[in-house]
């Protein structure tokens, strides 16, 4: 995951006003100043996300989820219901507002499931512990359409795919999709497929393209390459802007 320099700026800046701030109040003997509570330093003490209730939506549901700022782990459920984590944690000292992340919204469709989570309040670092992360697990036949996200980890999934993550490598495991889109903004993708058979037109703006541990397309500003899983049959679209991609066909990455 890349950092812009604006964003290293405002962590170190955070981070001299958290330092001062702590010197302030030890020497006020922990009585917080004017200056330490202008910079908007103050104490998240524990906020933490929750486990919803699971959701029958049928074997193959049209699961959306639109969370830009997590992780995302989608697993194969084994009862075949949609079940929904956000195992979210935020501790220590925040320079902004008093609860950054927006709360994950979960909610029974049509036809699936949609779990998204609003744009959190800003905030510009955090002293301590920040995590947030988000787990599903769906029926492996679902269509899995991850509109935003920040990174995703899936494994076991059989039907169509769209991920899309704005922020952070994709890596999947197990595959046997049978078709779509997986594209990385900033990050690498790593894609392990098993019994699948696909076209596969991989796209990378900064880095290279293997196949089955061989290079097929070098590092380069814009590379790209046409693979075969299988007999071939659907179609999927792999892409990073940022990152190599790596795929292989013996399920393991």
């Amino acid at each position: 995951m890349r950092y812009s320099r604006t964003g290293i700026v405002a962590v170190l800046l955070a981070a001299e006003v958290f330092i001062g701030g702590a010197i302030l109040w030890t020497l006020t003997g922990g009585r917080m100043t004017w200056p330490a509570q202008a910079s908007g330093l103050h104490r998240v003490s524990d906020q933490t996300g929750k486990t919803f209730a699971p959701i029958d939506a049928g074997s193959s549901p049209h699961v959306v989820i639109d969370d830009p700022d997590s992780k995302i782990v989608i697993t194969a459920s084994t009862d075949g219901d949609v079940h929904v984590t956000d195992d979210t944690r935020i501790v220590g000292w925040v320079w902004g507002a008093s609860g950054p992340h927006a709360n994950l919204s979960v909610a029974k469709t049509g036809d699936g499931v949609s779990i998204t989570r609003g744009d959190g309040q800003a905030h510009v670092a955090i002293v301590g512990f920040d995590y947030q992360h988000t787990d599903v697990e769906v029926p492996a036949g679902a269509f899995v359409d991850v509109q935003r996200c920040g990174g995703a980890d899936v494994t076991g999934l059989a039907g169509q795919v769209r991920i899309h993550s704005v922020d952070g490598s994709i890596k999947g495991r197990q595959l046997r999709v049978t078709g779509g889109e997986i594209q990385s903004d900033d990050g690498g993708v790593r894609l392990a497929f098993a019994d699948a058979n696909l076209n596969v037109h991989a796209k990378t703006s900064d880095g290279s393209i293997h196949f089955d541990g061989r290079r097929v397309a070098r590092d380069d500003e814009s590379a790209g390459a046409d693979l075969r899983i299988g007999t071939g049959g659907g179609s999927l679209l792999v892409s990073s802007q940022d990152g190599s991609i790596h795929i292989s066909t013996n399920g393991a990455l």
